[in-house]
């Protein structure tokens, strides 16, 4: 009678063990991405989620400057995935990451609202337009971007006056949709996500630096093994094949 009860309660010691492990909360990982990969990330987030039951996922999304002030100033981020080699530098030289990775890179391009006629080339149209939308340069890197294509093509200081600076680039792609802009320079997959925009003009890689995404792991992250998990899984196979449906390139 005594083994009976003894090794019942051993059963029901074992249950509650095995109940617990099976009700874990799963953790949570705070990723901050560049806003352009939105999209990219409503759909990752949940199939890396399907496969990891362990790990919840949480993002928010904004210009790549301002995410790296965030984690500058100490705000409680796991990991980054940025549109600008400088801002994952940056982070680099002040040891807040210890190293980072690309995973993907993008085109930058000129949009105007659908209904715009055509008139010419890229420099007549911006000598006709009334407002050019570009992302802030000092926080966007689209913008940045923009700013280095104006410049190298001599034609800075005749739009100065005319530039409306957006605090990221889906905002750049907001005014061009409602018309609050003539123009505007936003990367390639957000013009192929609106059906209010036409790509006028795509800018030549030369005139402007490297477009590329990378993603690195915050050193004081609690959890830095699974933000790594993360950060590996958008180099794998699956969420590049997502990237590419959302006109990525690749992060080699």
């Amino acid at each position: 009678m005594k083994k009976w009860i003894a090794g019942s309660f051993v059963m029901v010691m074992m249950a509650f063990v095995l109940v617990g492990c099976g009700t874990q909360e799963p953790e949570t990982v705070h990723i901050s991405v560049a806003a352009s990969l939105k999209d990219v990330m409503d759909e990752v987030g949940p199939a890396f989620e399907k496969e990891h039951d362990t790990i919840k996922l949480e993002f928010d999304f904004g210009g790549s400057g301002q995410l790296r002030e965030r984690v500058e100033n100490g705000a409680p981020v796991d990991g980054v995935v940025l549109a600008s080699q400088s801002d994952m530098d940056k982070l680099l030289d002040k040891k807040l990451i210890a190293d980072s990775q690309k995973v993907a890179s993008n085109t930058l391009v000129a949009v105007m609202p659908k209904a715009s006629m055509l008139v010419g080339d890229i420099k007549e149209e911006l000598a006709k337009a009334r407002v050019v939308a570009i992302g802030d340069p000092a926080s966007v890197p689209a913008g940045k971007y923009a700013e280095e294509f104006l410049t190298n093509e001599k034609l800075m200081d005749s739009v100065k006056s005319r530039l409306v600076k957006a605090s990221d680039v889906r905002q750049v792609l907001a005014y061009v949709e409602a018309g609050n802009a003539d123009i505007g320079f936003v990367y390639a997959t957000d013009a192929m996500i609106s059906k209010k925009v036409q790509t006028v003009y795509k800018i030549d890689d030369a005139l402007h630096s490297p477009i590329g995404y990378y993603a690195g792991v915050i050193k004081d992250s609690d959890v830095k093994d699974e933000a790594s998990e993360f950060l590996d899984y958008m180099k794998g196979k699956k969420a590049q094949k997502v990237l590419q449906k959302y006109g990525f390139g690749t992060g080699k």
